[in-house]
């Protein structure tokens, strides 16, 4: 969805509003195992960020840019990307942009198994998301912070959910499930191997007493008729 507003073409945006989404397009090809697709079409919109970033006086450009880089380093050069973004986000302000730097840098300090690093900026993202009322992000970073192996409670609206008695992993797998991604999808996500999803996701189905991907979508809706038909349907497509 981001790649037709962010790349060169016949049909793309505004300049601004393409360089708006480049941080988010960079973050999503690389969390869903792409970013070595499309023949160096990340690096092209990287740099035509980097132009933009010497261009505008927006605080948090510097910051949005390091942070790609990072996304797109290897990852013995990767933590110190993050090092350089977070040190704009520091002379920049704003908690949201600071906190999606902090959680990407945890997530790579904790597949790195540096997990009592990890711990710090994950907390850190988790306090900001949720003074941002960022609810979904807060989540996120709340099973990071789970895996890292931390106890963190995040309950969502109306106190504890229907996923409590899950183990951390089991409850990031029946969410990704639920919003309508493939065992694939989720293993990509997770990194782990798609045999261990569907392991999890067995045990998922036994401990909330829902014998589909369907009914668990059901279970854990909190947006409505609209939003559950989009994933039935979804879910009809990858069984």
């Amino acid at each position: 969805r981001l790649g037709p507003l962010v790349l060169p073409g016949p049909a793309t945006g505004h300049f601004a509003t393409r360089m708006l989404a480049v941080p988010c397009y960079v973050e999503a090809m690389v969390l869903s195992g792409r970013a070595d697709e499309g023949g160096g079409e990340l690096d092209v919109a990287v740099a035509e960020f980097a132009l933009w970033t010497a261009r505008t006086t927006d605080p948090q450009v510097p910051a949005q840019l390091a942070r790609c880089r990072a996304l797109l380093a290897p990852p013995g050069e990767a933590a110190a990307r993050y090092e350089e973004a977070l040190a704009h986000h520091d002379r920049a302000g704003g908690d949201f942009e600071r906190a999606r730097t902090l959680l990407l840098h945890g997530q790579l300090l904790r597949r790195l198994r540096r997990t009592r690093e990890a711990r710090g900026p994950l907390r850190d993202a988790l306090v900001a998301f949720e003074r941002c009322s960022a609810r979904v992000w807060a989540e996120r970073a709340g099973g990071e912070l789970r895996a890292a192996g931390e106890a963190v409670d995040v309950p969502g609206p109306g106190g504890p959910g229907p996923l409590t008695g899950l183990t951390p992993q089991q409850q990031r797998i029946a969410r990704c499930v639920a919003e309508g991604a493939t065992n694939r999808e989720v293993a990509v996500r997770l990194s782990v191997s798609p045999r261990t999803v569907d392991h999890h996701l067995r045990n998922v189905f036994a401990a909330l007493g829902v014998r589909s991907r369907t009914e668990l979508a059901r279970l854990l809706d909190r947006g409505g008729g609209t939003r559950l038909q989009d994933r039935d349907e979804k879910n009809r497509a990858h069984p």
